[in-house]
């Protein structure tokens, strides 16, 4: 299931990435780092979370975060959300239609703590602008702290504070939502 999600992803190289942290945290007697095998459940892998927690108990890692997962166009439902309610971000409404179980509300701790750098120096708000779709600046032009100033991100920030919901990537947002289970 790992390489159907993750197209491209080998699940013998994580596998194998895991054994050699675990070998050298060993050796070197240290408690750092913390390993975390991260889990995004969706309906065709929710029935190996039993599988994932053996697996990591074998490979010794620290810990299993189970994840609920974002999923696009949920309204209508996807072979994606799970069928166990605690591991879905949705919830099915009484007309067959799903709805986000968070409530939007104006504000979102991300628009001032962190953002995301993409690969090519562009700053977006967060990770929920998978396309960079709202670009904050460029730091091949500007440097971070004058871009984290700018009017433009001030801007955006007000916007998110005033209606989020005009936001689109806003709408389908883990702010308020339980993301690990």
């Amino acid at each position: 299931m790992y390489e159907q999600y993750r197209v491209g992803g080998k699940l013998h190289k994580v596998i194998e990435g895991t054994k050699h942290i675990v070998k050298w945290k060993k050796a070197l007697k240290s408690s750092t780092p913390h390993i975390v095998f991260q889990f995004l459940v969706v309906r065709p892998n929710e029935h190996q979370i039993e599988e994932v927690k053996q697996l990591a108990k074998e490979l010794e890692v620290d810990e299993v975060a189970l994840k609920t997962a974002q999923i696009y166009d949920y309204e209508q439902g996807s072979a994606l959300i799970p069928t166990i309610e605690k591991y879905a971000r949705y919830q099915q409404q009484a007309d067959g239609s799903y709805q986000i179980k968070n409530h939007l509300l104006n504000h979102c701790w991300k628009m001032w703590h962190s953002c995301v750098i993409t690969w090519d120096g562009l700053v977006v708000p967060c990770c929920f602008d998978k396309d960079a779709e709202h670009r904050l600046g460029d730091l091949s032009q500007t440097s971070f702290k004058t871009l984290w100033k700018a009017e433009s991100y001030q801007n955006f920030r007000q916007v998110v504070l005033k209606s989020r919901s005009e936001i689109e990537m806003c709408k389908n947002c883990t702010e308020g939502t339980q993301v690990w289970a």
